[in-house]
Protein backbone atom coordinates (compact mmCIF):
# COMPACT_ATOMS: atom_id res chain seq x y z
CA UNK A 1 0.00 0.00 0.00
CA UNK A 2 1.80 3.67 -0.90
CA UNK A 3 1.96 6.12 1.70
CA UNK A 4 -0.67 8.24 0.09
CA UNK A 5 -3.65 5.81 0.25
CA UNK A 6 -2.79 4.80 4.18
CA UNK A 7 -2.77 8.56 4.96
CA UNK A 8 -6.21 8.44 3.04
CA UNK A 9 -7.62 5.59 5.19
CA UNK A 10 -6.20 6.92 8.49
CA UNK A 11 -7.77 10.16 7.52
CA UNK A 12 -11.39 8.31 6.97
CA UNK A 13 -11.73 5.96 9.88
CA UNK A 14 -9.87 8.36 12.57
CA UNK A 15 -6.79 7.07 13.32
CA UNK A 16 -3.32 8.56 13.28
CA UNK A 17 -1.01 6.62 10.68
CA UNK A 18 1.04 4.93 13.25
CA UNK A 19 -1.88 3.01 14.65
CA UNK A 20 -1.85 1.09 10.64
CA UNK A 21 1.92 -0.17 11.14
CA UNK A 22 3.16 -3.09 13.15
CA UNK A 23 5.83 -1.70 15.85
CA UNK A 24 9.23 -3.02 14.99
CA UNK A 25 10.73 -5.59 16.95
CA UNK A 26 12.58 -4.41 20.09
CA UNK A 27 16.38 -4.67 19.68
CA UNK A 28 17.64 -6.32 22.58
CA UNK A 29 20.83 -4.87 24.05
CA UNK A 30 24.17 -7.36 24.59
CA UNK A 31 23.07 -9.05 27.87
CA UNK A 32 25.85 -10.18 30.43
CA UNK A 33 28.75 -7.66 29.44
CA UNK A 34 29.36 -6.85 32.97
CA UNK A 35 28.73 -10.18 34.52
CA UNK A 36 31.10 -12.31 32.09
CA UNK A 37 34.01 -9.54 33.03
CA UNK A 38 33.40 -10.13 36.77
CA UNK A 39 33.43 -13.81 36.36
CA UNK A 40 35.97 -14.10 33.98
CA UNK A 41 38.14 -12.11 37.73
CA UNK A 42 37.43 -15.57 39.70
CA UNK A 43 40.03 -17.69 38.57
CA UNK A 44 37.22 -20.23 38.47
CA UNK A 45 37.38 -21.70 34.64
CA UNK A 46 34.71 -23.71 35.30
CA UNK A 47 32.62 -21.16 36.90
CA UNK A 48 33.11 -18.57 33.99
CA UNK A 49 32.33 -20.93 31.83
CA UNK A 50 29.27 -22.31 33.13
CA UNK A 51 28.07 -18.82 33.51
CA UNK A 52 29.28 -17.57 29.97
CA UNK A 53 27.44 -20.24 28.79
CA UNK A 54 24.23 -19.57 30.02
CA UNK A 55 24.63 -15.97 28.88
CA UNK A 56 25.10 -17.12 25.31
CA UNK A 57 22.04 -19.57 25.61
CA UNK A 58 19.49 -16.16 27.11
CA UNK A 59 20.89 -14.03 24.49
CA UNK A 60 17.83 -14.50 22.45
CA UNK A 61 15.29 -16.27 24.93
CA UNK A 62 12.06 -14.83 24.87
CA UNK A 63 11.08 -12.68 28.29
CA UNK A 64 7.38 -13.17 29.33
CA UNK A 65 5.14 -9.86 29.99
CA UNK A 66 5.29 -8.52 33.48
CA UNK A 67 1.61 -8.26 34.36
CA UNK A 68 2.25 -7.64 37.75
CA UNK A 69 3.98 -4.36 39.32
CA UNK A 70 4.72 -4.18 43.11
CA UNK A 71 5.52 -0.87 44.55
CA UNK A 72 6.06 -1.93 47.66
CA UNK A 73 9.48 -0.69 48.69
CA UNK A 74 9.85 -3.19 51.82
CA UNK A 75 11.03 -6.95 51.67
CA UNK A 76 7.44 -8.94 53.55
CA UNK A 77 4.95 -5.60 52.10
CA UNK A 78 6.16 -6.68 48.52
CA UNK A 79 5.88 -10.34 49.08
CA UNK A 80 2.37 -9.50 50.58
CA UNK A 81 1.36 -7.29 47.44
CA UNK A 82 2.45 -9.99 44.84
CA UNK A 83 0.45 -12.75 46.67
CA UNK A 84 -2.49 -10.41 47.12
CA UNK A 85 -2.61 -9.44 43.63
CA UNK A 86 -1.97 -12.91 42.33
CA UNK A 87 -4.73 -14.60 45.13
CA UNK A 88 -2.31 -16.87 46.56
CA UNK A 89 -4.37 -17.76 49.36
CA UNK A 90 -2.93 -21.57 50.16
CA UNK A 91 0.12 -22.79 50.12
CA UNK A 92 2.40 -24.04 48.73
CA UNK A 93 3.31 -20.96 46.52
CA UNK A 94 4.24 -21.58 42.30
CA UNK A 95 7.24 -19.74 42.70
CA UNK A 96 7.38 -19.90 38.75
CA UNK A 97 4.20 -18.44 38.26
CA UNK A 98 5.19 -15.83 40.61
CA UNK A 99 8.76 -15.10 38.24
CA UNK A 100 6.76 -15.39 34.97
CA UNK A 101 4.14 -12.85 36.32
CA UNK A 102 6.62 -10.42 36.86
CA UNK A 103 7.91 -10.73 33.97
CA UNK A 104 11.12 -12.87 34.78
CA UNK A 105 12.17 -15.88 32.80
CA UNK A 106 13.70 -18.44 35.12
CA UNK A 107 16.09 -21.38 33.55
CA UNK A 108 17.46 -24.67 35.93
CA UNK A 109 20.61 -25.51 34.62
CA UNK A 110 23.93 -27.54 35.55
CA UNK A 111 25.89 -25.19 37.82
CA UNK A 112 28.88 -25.82 39.74
CA UNK A 113 28.35 -26.36 42.91
CA UNK A 114 29.48 -22.79 43.98
CA UNK A 115 26.70 -21.55 42.39
CA UNK A 116 23.49 -21.35 43.39
CA UNK A 117 21.82 -19.09 41.63
CA UNK A 118 21.86 -15.55 39.65
CA UNK A 119 19.73 -13.09 37.94
CA UNK A 120 20.38 -11.03 34.97
CA UNK A 121 18.58 -7.81 34.71
CA UNK A 122 17.60 -7.15 31.03
CA UNK A 123 15.34 -3.31 31.19
CA UNK A 124 11.87 -4.39 33.25
CA UNK A 125 12.43 -8.14 32.76
CA UNK A 126 15.11 -10.46 34.10
CA UNK A 127 16.66 -13.66 34.18
CA UNK A 128 17.03 -16.58 36.51
CA UNK A 129 19.11 -19.05 36.45
CA UNK A 130 19.15 -21.35 39.24
CA UNK A 131 21.55 -24.90 39.68
CA UNK A 132 19.20 -27.83 39.01
CA UNK A 133 21.91 -30.24 40.98
CA UNK A 134 20.48 -29.04 44.45
CA UNK A 135 17.28 -30.15 46.07
CA UNK A 136 14.02 -28.69 44.62
CA UNK A 137 13.16 -27.03 47.89
CA UNK A 138 16.44 -25.34 47.29
CA UNK A 139 15.95 -24.53 44.05
CA UNK A 140 12.18 -22.94 45.04
CA UNK A 141 14.24 -20.99 47.86
CA UNK A 142 16.52 -19.53 45.63
CA UNK A 143 13.99 -18.35 42.77
CA UNK A 144 12.44 -16.24 45.86
CA UNK A 145 15.37 -14.81 46.82
CA UNK A 146 16.68 -13.80 43.16
CA UNK A 147 13.03 -12.30 42.53
CA UNK A 148 13.85 -10.26 45.98
CA UNK A 149 16.61 -8.75 44.30
CA UNK A 150 14.50 -8.02 41.34
CA UNK A 151 11.27 -6.66 42.73
CA UNK A 152 13.56 -4.44 45.66
CA UNK A 153 15.18 -3.25 42.88
CA UNK A 154 18.59 -3.43 44.25
CA UNK A 155 20.98 -1.54 41.96
CA UNK A 156 23.00 -3.73 40.29
CA UNK A 157 22.15 -5.32 36.97
CA UNK A 158 23.26 -8.55 38.34
CA UNK A 159 22.98 -11.26 41.41
CA UNK A 160 25.40 -14.00 41.80
CA UNK A 161 24.45 -16.01 45.09
CA UNK A 162 27.56 -18.53 45.80
CA UNK A 163 26.83 -21.77 47.69
CA UNK A 164 30.00 -22.09 48.79
CA UNK A 165 33.64 -23.24 47.85
CA UNK A 166 34.96 -19.68 47.13
CA UNK A 167 38.01 -18.04 49.03
CA UNK A 168 38.22 -15.12 50.35
CA UNK A 169 36.10 -12.04 49.91
CA UNK A 170 32.76 -12.64 47.41
CA UNK A 171 32.29 -9.94 45.04
CA UNK A 172 29.91 -7.77 44.74
CA UNK A 173 28.31 -8.87 48.20
CA UNK A 174 26.28 -6.54 49.80
CA UNK A 175 24.88 -8.16 53.29
CA UNK A 176 21.75 -5.48 53.56
CA UNK A 177 20.68 -6.38 50.08
CA UNK A 178 20.97 -10.65 50.85
CA UNK A 179 19.28 -10.11 53.94
CA UNK A 180 15.98 -7.84 52.12
CA UNK A 181 16.08 -10.82 49.63
CA UNK A 182 15.95 -13.76 52.24
CA UNK A 183 13.64 -11.27 54.03
CA UNK A 184 11.16 -11.78 50.76
CA UNK A 185 11.42 -15.22 49.87
CA UNK A 186 10.39 -16.19 53.60
CA UNK A 187 7.59 -14.28 53.28
CA UNK A 188 7.08 -15.43 49.16
CA UNK A 189 6.96 -18.85 50.65
CA UNK A 190 6.18 -19.13 54.02
CA UNK A 191 3.87 -15.82 54.51
CA UNK A 192 3.47 -14.93 58.21
CA UNK A 193 -0.97 -15.39 58.17
CA UNK A 194 -0.49 -18.58 56.60
CA UNK A 195 2.46 -20.00 58.75
CA UNK A 196 0.97 -18.76 61.93
CA UNK A 197 -1.98 -20.59 61.40
CA UNK A 198 -0.73 -23.79 60.47
CA UNK A 199 1.74 -23.86 62.88
CA UNK A 200 -0.71 -24.50 65.46
CA UNK A 201 -2.13 -27.42 64.02
CA UNK A 202 1.02 -29.34 62.51
CA UNK A 203 4.45 -30.77 62.96
CA UNK A 204 7.74 -29.32 61.59
CA UNK A 205 7.72 -31.90 58.62
CA UNK A 206 4.10 -31.62 57.63
CA UNK A 207 4.63 -28.33 57.84
CA UNK A 208 7.57 -27.86 54.99
CA UNK A 209 5.97 -30.83 53.14
CA UNK A 210 2.77 -28.30 53.08
CA UNK A 211 4.40 -25.33 52.10
CA UNK A 212 7.47 -26.99 49.79
CA UNK A 213 10.51 -26.06 51.41
CA UNK A 214 13.06 -27.46 53.78
CA UNK A 215 12.64 -27.95 57.56
CA UNK A 216 15.82 -25.89 58.14
CA UNK A 217 14.35 -22.85 56.11
CA UNK A 218 10.90 -23.33 58.11
CA UNK A 219 12.97 -24.03 61.62
CA UNK A 220 13.82 -20.86 60.81
CA UNK A 221 11.35 -18.90 59.61
CA UNK A 222 9.36 -19.85 62.75
CA UNK A 223 11.80 -18.68 64.76
CA UNK A 224 11.77 -15.47 63.24
CA UNK A 225 7.99 -15.34 63.70
CA UNK A 226 8.98 -15.81 67.15
CA UNK A 227 7.00 -19.27 66.99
Amino acid sequence: MRVDELVAISRELGEEVDYFIAPAREQRGPVGVTLRAEVADLQLPDFSAAINAFIDEIEDAPLPPARVTVKATKPEAAAKEILTKLNKLRPPVDVQVVARELGVAVFARPFPNALSALILRHGKNAFIGVNSHQAPVRQRFSVAHELGHFVLHHADHHFIDYAGGLEGEVPGYDWEHERAANQFAAELLMPEAMVKKDARTTSLARLARRYDVSQEALGFRLANLGL
